[in-house]
């Protein structure tokens, strides 16, 4: 949840001082935690830890742990391209975009804080086109939704992409990055939870845990790539980098084209 504490708080530090964004986001963590300990009282009293008979997986659970790790692999590449939004992105709208529009100066942070709205409002939405597509019975499985949000994180860059190069060198109008965080936050939903749900399910129990952390590792390394890539914006054309990230996730895309049904078919033995 800090990403989504990132764009308030920093249009506060912007207008008042770091100290009361910080101040603003200890407030609201210490907040959550007590929201936490008032509902404690209604979880479970007590979670019984069941007790696995030998530490050898099985032939099948050991296809399944792989075909996990495989879809990890995917997802860094559109988490890479991602999380550019939060490294380079605000760098660039700081240097390109038109700062006022009408006498009002759009805060940069307002531009992330746009990105974490969309992936909450668009939860209701996601859900319904899922559901139209179940009662179709055209609901995509897991990799598939997860190669989608890889699609829609391609076109995300796209737009700044093609609005960089159609502005001819001029300032870049605020739709286009405002687009371009709307559409990354949609993008999050269709693979992040998708992809931590995934795993919860279909990991082995005597793995799950080892493996949701895995899952999280993928971010280290996305967020290690995006320290690496955000080197070359000096180096490239505002319009090359941003293509450069939409075809690392279009790269996460086709992979899912290319293996989504042999690692579904592992995932679901029963379905093979």
């Amino acid at each position: 949840m800090a990403r989504h504490r990132l764009g308030h708080c920093g249009s506060l530090a912007q207008v008042d001082g770091w100290h009361y964004g910080f101040c603003i986001a200890a407030i609201f963590m210490l907040l959550g935690l007590a929201t936490y300990l008032y509902g404690y009282r209604y979880l479970p009293a007590r979670v019984e830890q069941k007790k696995f008979e030998g530490s050898r997986l099985t032939t099948a659970e050991r296809r399944i742990v792989y075909a996990l790790i495989a879809v990890m692999i995917i997802t860094i590449f559109q988490s890479t391209s991602y999380y550019q939004l939060y490294n380079v992105n605000p760098i660039w709208i700081q240097q390109h975009v038109t700062a006022a529009v009408g006498g009002f100066k759009i805060p940069v942070p307002w531009y992330q804080s746009l990105n974490s709205f969309f992936s909450i409002v668009g939860v209701p939405l996601v859900f319904w086109i899922w559901r139209r597509q179940a009662l179709g019975r055209r609901e995509p499985d897991e990799l598939a939704k997860i190669g989608t949000g890889a699609w829609i994180a391609a076109a995300s860059n796209l737009i700044l992409g093609t609005a960089i190069f159609a502005s001819g060198g001029a300032p870049v109008y605020p739709i286009w990055p405002f687009l371009y965080s709307a559409a990354l936050g949609i993008s999050f939903l269709y693979y992040w939870p998708t992809l931590l749900a995934l795993v919860s399910r279909a990991a082995p129990a005597k793995m799950n845990a080892t493996l949701m952390g895995l899952a999280f590792m993928s971010l280290f390394i996305s967020n290690n790539l995006i320290g690496w890539l955000g080197g070359f914006y000096e180096r490239m054309r505002p319009a090359e980098f941003w293509a450069m990230h939409a075809a690392i996730a279009a790269g996460g895309g086709l992979l899912v084209v290319l293996f989504g049904r042999r690692l579904s078919r592992a995932l679901h033995p029963a379905l093979g």
